[in-house]
């Protein structure tokens, strides 16, 4: 019998969390919040090389640096969307994790220079070698994610060497490593599609992360503003300019938190999953890209015209977003008022050559003005949306009739294995019949020889502290329709 304390541990080991069908809906948890806080620093550092040089240079070094942040954060929330516990090495891990984004935060400014290389490398080599610890930790702790993990070790590691391997080469070839490394880590997901597709996300949680990672880039553009105003003579047209520009970053709020629909998650192809997940890099850098053109438009007020990088940052910022947001919503099948969203595009990419020939403020007003007229429009008669029940747990399959059989018909182990004397690792139940089967982690796999023989199509995990179950016809995880009582041990 196991002690509290040791029934305490397992249940905190990494476990696949979205399969905790009990969880009805999940919330960002306090370790997440104080993780994100580090990435305020990131996201402050790539948005001053910016507004420093707003020029051609400065914008491409702001985008390509903004790609390893963003990614940085989105494979630990998707690693703690599935896998986060309460223990004590997962928590200095993460801390471990925290220290080194901002070790990559302090070093961003220098990037692309001989002394600046080097201190860059080593500190997102951390950032990414902590990651693959956990997904080693999940690994030997979660038989059933072993695959999925194991692409992430590979993919990363081999990322991580060809970083690595760049700074024994002088620059073009040392950056041409690293974008291929970086091609190499988008591409991590896709090693192993039958595991990225079967492991589930939590529909409840991932909207959420991403929304906080909204927040924190609004808050940067919303100091842009701020931080300009600062630096000005105050008068009316500079108070103006600042009210409309935190005008802005309001409607931006509007439409993320009202228009960008999260149904392409409960989606069983990846495709939708993957334009949501990647279309969010181009909301939120087109966020702070919108925010430094705000900037300086601030401080360029008094000017006669703005100058163009000015309109490109701010107009082309805005058609960006918009546009990110508009494929977003088409993909998941919500294609109402599309052509509101399409127009809104049209006009903002408009500005930036008609920006050149208007007075400052009414560059901003303009850009403004289209935001609350399409927001208005959008409101007033796009149709109710529709609301879903958030449940952490993934989603029922046409079979779940045939799940009746809740308790084992023998108790002690693998049917098959003790009658042969074999040894198991872990026990499934046929919610059909009652069979008791080893896993396919077992070198017999009577639960999988088990539905192949009769076609019982639905079986669950007898493992302690797991509640979860799967679909042989369907390929896919579903709900665990037993009992509390039934599934502790």
């Amino acid at each position: 019998m196991l002690t509290p304390n040791a029934s305490r541990r397992r249940v905190n080991r990494p476990r696949l969390r979205p399969l905790q069908q009990f969880e009805s809906e999940r919330h960002a948890s306090w370790l997440e919040l104080f993780f994100d806080l580090v990435f305020v620093l990131a996201v402050s550092q790539t948005a001053q090389i910016l507004s420093g040089d707003e020029g051609v240079t400065g914008f491409f070094k702001f985008a390509i640096l903004f790609v390893p942040v963003w990614y940085s954060w989105v494979g630990y929330t998707f690693y703690a969307d599935r896998f986060e516990t309460e223990e004590f090495a997962f928590r200095v891990l993460i801390f471990a994790a925290m220290l080194a984004v901002v070790g990559v935060s302090l070093t961003l400014a220098n990037a692309f220079t001989p002394a600046g290389d080097v201190p860059l490398v080593i500190c997102y080599f951390l950032v990414r070698l902590v990651l693959i610890v956990l997904y080693a930790r999940a690994a030997y702790y979660v038989p059933l994610a072993r695959p999925y993990c194991l692409q992430f070790i590979v993919g990363l590691g081999a990322s991580l060497a060809l970083f690595t391997i760049s700074l024994f080469f002088d620059p073009p070839v040392r950056y041409a490593i690293w974008l291929l490394a970086q091609i190499l880590e988008f591409a991590t997901p896709f090693l192993n599609i039958k595991a990225t597709r079967l492991i589930p996300i939590d529909r409840s949680h991932i909207p959420e992360r991403f929304g906080l990672f909204t927040i924190i880039v609004l808050g940067e553009a919303v100091l842009a503003t701020a931080t300009a105003l600062g630096q000005v003579q105050w008068g009316p047209a500079t108070i103006v300019m600042a009210s409309m520009g935190f005008a802005m970053a309001a409607c931006i709020w509007w439409i993320n938190f009202d228009f960008v629909e999260d149904n392409a998650l409960r989606s069983g192809s990846l495709v939708p999953r993957f334009i949501y997940l990647y279309g969010h890099f181009f909301i939120v850098s087109s966020i702070v890209a919108t925010g430094i053109g705000v900037e300086h438009a601030v401080k360029e007020t008094q000017e006669a015209h703005l100058h163009f990088p000015t309109i490109a940052l701010l107009s082309g910022g805005t058609a960006v977003y918009l546009a990110a947001v508009t494929v977003i919503r088409m993909v998941t099948g919500v294609c109402n008022m599309v052509y509101v969203r399409i127009t809104t595009i049209v006009l903002s990419l408009l500005m930036i050559y008609l920006g050149m020939f208007l007075p400052p403020l009414a560059v901003v007003a303009a850009s403004l003005l289209i935001m609350i007229v399409g927001i208005w429009i959008e409101t007033r008669y796009s149709p109710a949306h529709v609301q879903h029940e958030e449940l952490s747990g993934p989603a029922p399959c046409e079979h779940a009739d045939e799940a009746t059989v809740f308790k084992p018909r023998i108790v002690g182990g693998c049917e098959e294995c003790r009658k042969n004397n074999y040894k198991w690792v872990h026990l499934r139940l046929c919610l059909s019949c009652g069979h008791t089967g080893c896993c396919d982690t077992s070198v017999n796999r009577h639960a999988t020889k088990h539905f192949h023989k009769t076609g019982h199509p639905i079986m669950a995990s007898l493992e302690s502290g797991e509640r979860w179950a799967w679909c042989y016809e369907d390929e896919l995880f579903v709900p665990d329709p037993r009992p509390r009582h039934h599934v502790e041990v």
